[in-house]
C-alpha cells in the first residue's frame, strides 16, 4: 500500500527524470506483457534514486493499461447481461485512463496514443452491447420493435429529467427528420433557454398510432408541454391498410391496456431539478459547416441553392459508390438520448436506384385509394379534443420530399392534403406548416426519397424554432 501510495506521489511531479531506457525497450519490444511490469520491494523503495521510482510509475501505466484490457477481453467473452457489459465498458475506460496517464514526454507516450484509439474502439463495441441489453422490454410488446425501444428510452428519460417540455411525433419520417438537440440550440438563442425535447418518431406511425400514444399508453404525469407533429399525407390516408395500428391493436401490450393496465404508470417523472437538460449543446462544426447554416430563413422561398447548398462533393459521391447499404440503422444504438436517429447517407438517384426499388406513387400503398377523413381524421378528432383539455398545444408540419419522389399522383395528393390541413388546423386549434415541396431540388438534404438525413434534421429543427406562431413553453 505504502509502494503505490508512493509511485502516484512520484507520477504527479513533472519535475522528476524521464523513464529508464532499458525499461522501456525491454516492454515494448515483448509488446508490453503484463507480467514484465517491475517488482520494486518495499527496502529498494526507501533507498532508490528519485528518478527511477518515477520511470517504475511511468511503467505502470502502460502495464495496468494492458492488464486491464486483457481483463476487459476476458469479460467480454461471458458477458450477457446489460450490467455485464456496463463491467465490461467500465474496464475498458480504466484502461484508456491509464494510457492517458503515460506524460507527455515519456519515450512510451505515443504507443500508449495508439493504445487508445484501439480500445476505444473496444469501448464503443462494449457500450452498444449494454444498450442493447438494456432495451429488453419488460412490459407486453406492441408488435413494434422501434416502438417498445422508444417506450423503454422515453420512460427512462422521464425518469432522468423529467417530461419533456416538447415532444416531437410522428413516423419514420419524423424520427430522422426533426434534431431536438437542433432545435434546442436554436430556441436558446431566442430566448427559450433550457427547455428540454424529445422526438418520438415511431416507424409507420399514423394519426391513429399518435392519437393511441398520447392518449392511451403515456400517463398524465409523462406528457409534454407542448407537441411537434412532423409528418405528411401518408400518416392520414384513411384509404389504406393502416398495418402499424393494427399490429399493435393485436399485441399483448394493448391487450393489457384493454383491461384498464396502464402498462407504465408506476414510472415516476424524475424530480430532480432539471440541471441534467439545462445546458444549451454547443454547434457541431461539422454539421454548420456541411449544411452552411447560418439565420434560419423565415420563409420557405429564402431556402434556395445560394443560401442553403446541401448538394454532396465529388468525393462524397465517390465515397457512396463503395456504400454496401444504404439502409439506415433504426436498432437502439443507433438512436441518441433524444429519441433522436441521425442518418449520415446522402440521397443519390443514380446510386439509391442500384439497391431500391423505384416505385411510382400510382403503385405504394401509402397513397392508394387515398382518402382523407374517416378514421384517420377521427383519431386527429380525439386526440386534439384530448391536448386541448390539458392545454397542450400542437404543431404540425408537412416535412420536405424529394423531387425524385414527387410524382403525379403524390403531388396530386400533396396538392389535397395542404387545403384538408388548412381547413382542420383553423376549426381544430393548432398550428400547420407545409414544407413539402421546399427542398424538391435539394437531394443533399435527404438520406432516401421521402427521409431527411441528418443535415435536412438539422434545418428543420430551426426553421420550426424559427416561427413566432408556436407558443414555447418557457
Amino acid at each position: 500500500m505504502i509502494y503505490r501510495l508512493f509511485i502516484i506521489f512520484a507520477a504527479n511531479h513533472r519535475f522528476l527524470y524521464r523513464f529508464a531506457a532499458s525499461v522501456a525497450g525491454c516492454l515494448l519490444s515483448i509488446g508490453c506483457s503484463a507480467t514484465l511490469a517491475p517488482q520494486t520491494t518495499h527496502t529498494s523503495l526507501l533507498v532508490q534514486p528519485l528518478a527511477a521510482t518515477t520511470a517504475a510509475a511511468k511503467s505502470n501505466s502502460l502495464s495496468e493499461a494492458i492488464n486491464q484490457a486483457n481483463s476487459a477481453a476476458t469479460q467480454a467473452q461471458v458477458a450477457k447481461s446489460a450490467a455485464d457489459w456496463d463491467e465490461v465498458a467500465q474496464t475498458w475506460m480504466s484502461a484508456i485512463a491509464s494510457l492517458q496517464a503515460v506524460p507527455p514526454d515519456s519515450p512510451q507516450r505515443v504507443y500508449a496514443q495508439k493504445k487508445i484509439i484501439e480500445y476505444m474502439a473496444f469501448l464503443e463495441v462494449a457500450q452498444k452491447r449494454a444498450a442493447a441489453t438494456s432495451f429488453q422490454l419488460k412490459y407486453p410488446t406492441f408488435n413494434n420493435q422501434l416502438l417498445d425501444n422508444q417506450l423503454v428510452l422515453y420512460l427512462s428519460y422521464v425518469a432522468a429529467v423529467g417530461p419533456p417540455d416538447i415532444l416531437i411525433v410522428g413516423s419514420s419520417r419524423s424520427l430522422q427528420g426533426v434534431d431536438p438537440r437542433q432545435m434546442q440550440q436554436a430556441l436558446a438563442g431566442k430566448g427559450f433557454g433550457g427547455l428540454k425535447i424529445f422526438n418520438f418518431g415511431v416507424n409507420g406511425a399514423t394519426a391513429q398510432v399518435i392519437d393511441l400514444l398520447l392518449r392511451k399508453i403515456l400517463t398524465e404525469d409523462q406528457l409534454p408541454k407542448l407537441i411537434v407533429w412532423a409528418d405528411g399525407v401518408r400518416a392520414f390516408n384513411s384509404g389504406r391498410v393502416d398495418r402499424t395500428y393494427n399490429l399493435i391493436l393485436a399485441s399483448p401490450g394493448y391487450k393489457r391496456l384493454s383491461r384498464g393496465d396502464r402498462l407504465f404508470s408506476g414510472i415516476a417523472p424524475s424530480n430532480r431539478p432539471d440541471a441534467l437538460e439545462t445546458a444549451t449543446p454547443p454547434p457541431n462544426p461539422d454539421w454548420v459547416a456541411d449544411t452552411n447554416l447560418g439565420e434560419t430563413p423565415k420563409d420557405e422561398s429564402q431556402f434556395n441553392g445560394t443560401l442553403l447548398n446541401p448538394q454532396p462533393s465529388r468525393e462524397t459521391i465517390m465515397a457512396q459508390n463503395t456504400v454496401g447499404d444504404l439502409t439506415p440503422d433504426y436498432s437502439a444504438a443507433a438512436i441518441d438520448a433524444n429519441g433522436f436517429l441521425p442518418i449520415n447517407i446522402r440521397f443519390n438517384p443514380a446510386i439509391y436506384y442500384r439497391q431500391k426499388p423505384r416505385v411510382a406513387g400510382a403503385y405504394d400503398s401509402d397513397y392508394s385509394a387515398l382518402q382523407l377523413g374517416g378514421k384517420q381524421e377521427v383519431a386527429l378528432n380525439n386526440l386534439m379534443l384530448f391536448v386541448k383539455q390539458r392545454r397542450i398545444p400542437v404543431f404540425f408540419v408537412n416535412l420536405p420530399l424529394s423531387g425524385d419522389y414527387l410524382d403525379r399522383t403524390r403531388l396530386r395528393a400533396e396538392q389535397q392534403f395542404r387545403p384538408y390541413m388548412t381547413r382542420q388546423s383553423s376549426a381544430k386549434g393548432f398550428i400547420f406548416l407545409d414544407l413539402s415541396r421546399q427542398w424538391t431540388n435539394q437531394n443533399g438534404y435527404f438520406a432516401d426519397p421521402s427521409h431527411l438525413n441528418r443535415y435536412g434534421a438539422a434545418v428543420i429543427a430551426r426553421q420550426i424554432a424559427a416561427d413566432t406562431r408556436i407558443p414555447w413553453p418557457r
